[in-house]
């Protein structure tokens, strides 16, 4: 897993409420768009090492695996719908590359 895509993961695990994962609409856009837009800056999203990271992090086991899987689909490229758009700020990549690379420093 790429140093952007941790980043990522530790903002979208700050943001979500923990306890339901995913099943909130506004929680499952926030996870959609940022896969989205992670994709589209071409990082591989693996299934097997988001859920792993997930459910090491906070996330309880189905919730873990249910973003696992939610990221492979998107990482292969798979369409989903996103309900609730501009759920991250515009320079949102950005923002998580300084960090990456202030933590990889």
């Amino acid at each position: 897993m790429s140093p952007l895509v941790e980043e990522a993961l530790i903002s979208l695990t700050n943001r979500v409420n923990l306890s339901t994962g995913l099943l909130h609409y506004s929680d499952e856009s926030a996870a959609k768009e940022l896969f989205k837009l992670l994709h589209k800056e071409g990082e591989i999203l693996n299934e097997d090492e988001i859920a792993s990271w997930a459910a090491k992090n906070g996330w309880k086991d189905k919730h873990a695996k249910d973003l696992g899987e939610l990221a492979g689909r998107m990482g292969g490229g798979g369409r989903v719908v996103v309900r609730n758009k501009g759920m991250w700020r515009d320079d949102i990549i950005d923002q998580l590359r300084q960090r990456a690379n202030s933590n990889g420093a």
